[in-house]
């Protein structure tokens, strides 16, 4: 009798939806106030509004059990709100630690506080565990450095917004709204790029939060945890006898500030790819790369490479120093090495090829008439003394 006393009581509260009251003092004209509230049994958002900059400032989340008419705090979340600027919605986020919830009707009481005393305070209701499955369903959420992903299938053709948010801490650093997205019968993926720069080697928090109006308006929200990463990938290179290039491509909103490595190795004849030695390595920086953004990095080599096979490698550093990519090629060079060392000491030497002074390609004809002119002028210039 009470198993089924208590079913009808739950599906009772599965048919009312939920909703945020408020219960700020009457009478009082605060100039900051709860503005929107919303829970699970995970996690919930709250929003905050003030008409006039407010310092030390803290909000207080109570997730309350309402069983059989007594109530009884499961979970006390204590954000400290800092400065708190005007004309300006704050969002704030949290999350409860509350192991194998029972299924029921939950209360979730905020309360703003201003040295101890409650200047604004809001509630909302929702029911955990009922029998009355919401119309769309979170099959997988994948937040990373890039963005973030969400899995849903539908219960049933649906009308919907999905709100994604970037969380670090309690503060909502990054959101964006979709709205109007449907689904019919087949599942499918939703996702949106972070729209603000990452820290390396941060913990953040990807968090979705979904809205469907009908048959009345109702709320889904699914959250996940990842670590912020530079990433990037070569995507095309170029090597010759001369120089080598590579194309990075940037995966991540973390600023990428690597460096390529290029560095040629020549191989031992007859020994398939052996290795006989480093001939050459050369270390570039990257300029900075965010994701979707690419560039192309070209290096030349000091001196171009003889005639033979080598061996290229490329590696991509990330801003720790760590090999994110390595690449390996081959270079065939078809310049022969005597004829390469020959023009460079002709070079070097001075040497002159016949005719490339001389206009009639007489060999040493210039230097025979400077003389001849030399000697005329000396016979007339004693002509003119006598």
């Amino acid at each position: 009798m009470k198993a089924v006393l208590f079913l009808f009581v739950l599906s009772i509260l599965s048919t009312i939806p939920a909703f945020a009251a408020d219960v700020s003092p009457p009478g009082e004209n605060n100039t900051v106030h709860v503005t929107e509230l919303y829970s699970d049994i995970e996690s919930f958002d709250v929003t905050l509004y003030s008409t006039q900059p407010e310092e030390n400032l803290s909000f207080e989340v109570l997730l309350i059990s309402s069983e059989r008419m007594r109530e009884r705090t499961l979970d006390r979340q204590v954000l400290l709100l800092g400065s708190f600027p005007a004309g300006v919605e704050v969002r704030k986020v949290g999350f409860w630690n509350v192991s194998n919830p029972e299924r029921g009707a939950y209360i979730v009481r905020a309360r703003l506080l201003d040295g101890g005393q409650v200047v604004s305070e809001l509630e909302y209701n929702f029911a955990y565990g009922s029998s009355s499955a919401p119309k769309l369903q979170v099959n997988d959420l994948v937040p990373n450095s890039q963005g973030i992903s969400v899995a849903l299938s539908p219960k049933e053709a649906s009308l919907f917004d999905i709100e994604y948010m970037l969380i670090s801490g309690s503060d909502v650093v990054y959101s964006t709204k979709s709205e109007k997205l449907s689904l019919t019968s087949a599942p499918d993926i939703f996702s949106a790029p972070w729209g603000t720069l990452l820290e390396n080697n941060k913990e953040y928090v990807g968090r979705v939060k979904i809205q469907t109006y009908s048959p009345q308006r109702e709320f889904i929200s699914s959250s996940e945890r990842f670590t912020a990463r530079d990433d990037a990938e070569i995507t095309y290179i170029y090597e010759d006898e001369t120089g080598a290039s590579a194309t990075v491509f940037g995966r991540s909103q973390v600023p990428f500030e690597g460096n390529l490595t290029f560095s040629v190795y020549g191989l031992a004849e007859n020994s398939g790819n052996r290795t006989s030695g480093l001939i050459e390595s050369i270390r570039a920086r990257i300029p900075v790369l965010l994701n979707n953004e690419d560039e192309t990095i070209e290096v030349a080599w000091n001196e171009r490479l003889p005639e033979g096979v080598y061996r290229l490698e490329i590696e991509l550093l990330g801003n720790d120093g760590d090999i994110i990519e390595r690449r390996e090629t081959i270079i065939e060079s078809d310049l022969s090495a005597v004829s390469n060392v020959s023009q460079i000491n002709d070079t070097d030497n001075g040497a002159v090829t016949p005719g490339e002074n001389d206009e009639d390609g007489i060999p040493g004809f210039s230097s025979v008439a400077g003389i001849i002119g030399l000697i005329l002028v000396s016979v007339f210039l004693r002509k003119t003394r006598r």
